[in-house]
C-alpha cells in the first residue's frame, strides 16, 4: 500500500484494488491516474475534517463510495450517491472493505477497516483529550471512555492514524501511547498535530524500546510506502 498524507487528518492510502479517502477538507485534487474505485470516509462533520466539497469526488470514472459519520448533515448529500451512514459500534461493508466503528470522544466515529489482508485503524477525532484547566473529574472520565473504546481494537493493527495535538501541552502523546499500551501497531501514523510535524520525531523519541515505525510528516503531500 502507497500512503499519501494531505494535511492535518486527511490521507490517501492507496491498495491494489481500491483507493481509501480520509477526512479530506481542501478541496478537489487529482487523483491517481487508476481504474481503482474510490472509497471516501468523513468521521464528523468538524470543518478540519469534513467540507462537503468531497461530493465532487463521485465524478472518480471507476465509481465512488461515501461512508459517513452519522453526524454529518444529510442535507449536505447530492442525490443519486452511494452513500453508507454509519453511527458508533456498527459494523459494515463497502467495496469489498470491511468496516467497524467506534465512538469518538469528541464527534462522530472512528474507523477500523479490514482490507486486502490489512487491519487499518483511523482515530479521528477519537483520542484522549486531556486538557490543562479541566477539573480531575472530566479528564479522568475521558481517559475512560478513551480506554473502553480501545478495548475494542483488534489485538493488532497494521496500520494506525492516530492525533497527536499539540494544543494539548504535555498530553499531546497519551492517546497514542494509551493505543501501543493495549495493541500491537506494526506503523503509527501522527495526526491531526495542526502542521507542527515535529511531534511526529518527538513521539518517536518518547516511545524509546518500542520496535514499531512512527512516521515522520513534516510536508504536504507526502507519499511513502507502508506495506
Amino acid at each position: 500500500m502507497n500512503c499519501t498524507y494531505l494535511g492535518h487528518s486527511a490521507f490517501l492510502v492507496e491498495g491494489e484494488e481500491l483507493l481509501l479517502l480520509f477526512d479530506h477538507t481542501a478541496g478537489p485534487f487529482a487523483l491517481p491516474a487508476t481504474e481503482k474505485a474510490l472509497v471516501v470516509f468523513a468521521s464528523h462533520r468538524h470543518s478540519d475534517h469534513y467540507d462537503p466539497s468531497i461530493f465532487e469526488f463521485a465524478s472518480h470514472p471507476a465509481g465512488a463510495h461515501f461512508v459517513l459519520s452519522s453526524d454529518i448533515p444529510a442535507s449536505d448529500v447530492p442525490d443519486g450517491l452511494d452513500v453508507h451512514w454509519m453511527g458508533p459500534h456498527e459494523q459494515h461493508e463497502v467495496a469489498g472493505v470491511g468496516i467497524e466503528t467506534l465512538r469518538s470522544t469528541d464527534e462522530g466515529v472512528a474507523f477500523v477497516l479490514e482490507v486486502e489482508g490489512k487491519r487499518l485503524y483511523y482515530g479521528g477525532d477519537l483520542n484522549h483529550w486531556h486538557w490543562e484547566g479541566e477539573s480531575e473529574a472530566y479528564n479522568s472520565a475521558m481517559a475512560r471512555a478513551y480506554r473502553a473504546e480501545l478495548d475494542r481494537l483488534p489485538a493488532h493493527l497494521d496500520i494506525a492514524f492516530v492525533p497527536v495535538d499539540p494544543r494539548l501541552g504535555e498530553a499531546y502523546s497519551l492517546g497514542a501511547k494509551d493505543l501501543l499500551e493495549r495493541v500491537a501497531v506494526d506503523v503509527l501514523v501522527p495526526m491531526h498535530f495542526w502542521g507542527d510535524g515535529s511531534v511526529c520525531s518527538r513521539l518517536r523519541g518518547e516511545l524509546g524500546e518500542w520496535d514499531g515505525e512512527v512516521v515522520a510528516l513534516d510536508t504536504s503531500p507526502y507519499t511513502w510506502r507502508i506495506a
